[in-house]
């Protein structure tokens, strides 16, 4: 490994600290600790295409909207809520490596190595040290492993985070046309993956706009280009702004009640611990521990380890991390909107980071120590994640092939449970859901009004006609947001009319369900 690097003070001008030795001691590579570390960093490669669950709810949803042709992706994504890059990238991998399972989770597994490698190298601006702690730390990170083996576009906008990171510090090294264009490539292409980008965009301008107000001549003037750059990428989002209208007055989050400011923090430091169990917490709470570290962290003749508050020692990741939430929970508090765990894909990568910092600037003992605890619970997590069901889906799917009959109509309470069955089943299926569609796809639009105007008696009257004397299969699952007991009032509408076999009990998944076959009239 290399010599660590001289790691200046962020908050402090380059200049005037050359009478102070930040840099944190190398670590100390044995032959047995350097396999070791080789071993680890494969490790969470492999753990990135290691997914047994069948795809959940939003897998199977993003890939029968990227299976469409373009115009009919754009219809679907005008009532789904999203932006379309992930879906155009995925529908072109499906066309190139089919569309089974590992096949689709297989390009976000690229996208979080190639975030893994992005990290490296920005870590490398801070040290060799941070450098070498960053690549075990985000290696064995349980998010970007949980979201590897996603077929969303969240590992996606992570790396677009960690380039789109790595090409401003280098415009802010020597803002050159080519470097500027590639900052507003790189502000173009998070727009269009997911719109917590634009808060993540929002807070890199007000640092941006810092810099124009207490930096030098020199900083100015590279503020002023870099912010120049940003805008002109987010303004690409122009492009889609017929679609993004239609998305906010309809779609919102439906599913998620509005997210509170303590809310967001929590859930975001579960979101780096990778689950919201024991050992999740520990090392989310240990990893925001050590960023906080990172930011304030400050190292006298090599030997004291001081920590100085005040805005001045808040760096640029710093910023972006505490504007971006900042922008978000604002937005959300305002417009009743939510936050999930997997939002923090735009801070994750700074996050990580500024933690590594934070790590390599313990002393020498304690340093080993934080570091083998993150990354043994880093990997622990992670396998305990990776072995969880996500869904009942393939399995309710198999135990309705295994005895439908032609003219058999599956019908599936509410429509959130129909991407997850019907794409793994035989062949092709009459499928009722409940608002609305044939559960192959969610109709986010005015969702909470739709329920509310749909009928379960009309619905069921509906299903009944069109099965005749056919069987009715009906998936259900209950506690979702704005059903009240409307599937359980299906069960016994249904259960009136037929006889009612139940053929499988909802588990202790992620997305739970309950099978009831309804014997066709004799």
């Amino acid at each position: 490994m290399a010599p660590a690097a001289r790691e200046a003070d962020p908050g402090v001008d380059s200049s005037a600290a050359t009478d102070r030795d930040d840099a944190p001691a190398p670590l100390r590579w044995n032959r047995t600790a350097l396999s070791l570390a080789v071993v680890t960093v494969a490790a969470g490669a492999a753990l990135r295409l290691f997914a047994p669950s069948p795809l959940w709810l939003d897998e199977a949803l993003s890939v029968n909207v990227a299976a469409l042709d373009f115009e009919q992706l754009v219809e679907a994504l005008r009532h789904d809520g999203h932006p379309a890059l992930y879906y155009l990238l995925l529908g072109w991998w499906i066309d190139a490596f089919g569309d089974s399972d590992l096949a689709v989770r297989s390009l976000s597994g690229l996208f979080s190595v190639l975030s893994v490698w992005a990290l490296y190298r920005i870590a490398g601006r801070h040290g060799a040290t941070t450098a070498q702690v960053t690549l075990l730390v985000a290696a064995t990170s349980p998010f970007l492993i949980r979201y590897a083996t996603e077929a969303r576009m969240y590992a996606l906008l992570v790396l677009l985070c960690c380039v789109g990171w790595l090409c401003v510090e280098r415009a802010i090294e020597l803002p050159s046309p080519g470097r500027l264009a590639l900052v507003a490539l790189s502000a173009a292409a998070l727009v269009h993956t997911h719109y917590w980008s634009f808060y993540l965009i929002g807070a890199a301008l007000i640092v941006a706009a810092r810099n124009i107000v207490l930096g030098d001549d020199g900083t100015r003037a590279a503020a002023v280009r870099i912010g120049g750059a940003i805008v002109a990428g987010g303004a690409t989002i122009v492009v889609w702004a017929s679609v993004l209208t239609e998305q906010l007055l309809t779609t919102g989050t439906p599913w998620a009640d509005r997210a509170r400011p303590a809310e967001i923090v929590i859930e975001a430091i579960q979101a780096i611990g990778g689950s919201n169990r024991f050992e999740g917490e520990l090392l989310g709470v240990t990893l925001a521990v050590a960023a906080i570290l990172g930011v304030l962290a400050w190292r006298v003749d090599g030997r004291d380890l001081l920590l100085r508050f005040g805005a001045g020692r808040l760096d640029r990741a710093a910023l972006c991390v505490v504007g971006t939430l900042g922008l978000g929970g604002s937005v959300a508090a305002v417009t009743a909107g939510a936050f999930e765990a997997r939002y923090a894909a735009v801070v994750v990568g700074f996050l990580l980071v500024l933690a590594a910092k934070g790590i390599a600037m313990l002393p020498g003992t304690a340093r080993i120590v934080v570091l083998v605890v993150v990354v043994a619970v880093g990997l622990a997590v992670s396998v305990d994640e990776a072995r969880r069901d996500r869904t009942q889906g393939a399995e309710v799917a198999a135990l309705i092939d295994a005895q439908r009959a032609p003219g058999d109509v599956v019908v599936v309470c509410p429509d959130q449970l129909g991407p997850a069955t019907l794409r793994p089943m035989d062949g092709p299926v009459t499928s009722f859901a409940y608002p609305r569609g044939d559960g192959r796809f969610v109709d986010w639009q005015d969702y909470a009004e739709t329920i509310a105007d749909a009928g379960v008696d009309s619905f069921v009257r509906d299903v009944l006609s069109e099965a005749r004397g056919h069987d009715v299969w009906l998936v259900s699952g209950f506690g979702y947001k704005n059903f009240g007991d409307r599937c359980e009032a299906m069960l016994n509408e249904l259960g009136r009319e037929r006889r009612a076999h139940r053929l499988l009990a909802p588990r202790d998944v992620f997305e739970p369900m309950l099978l009831t076959r309804y014997e066709a009239p004799q």
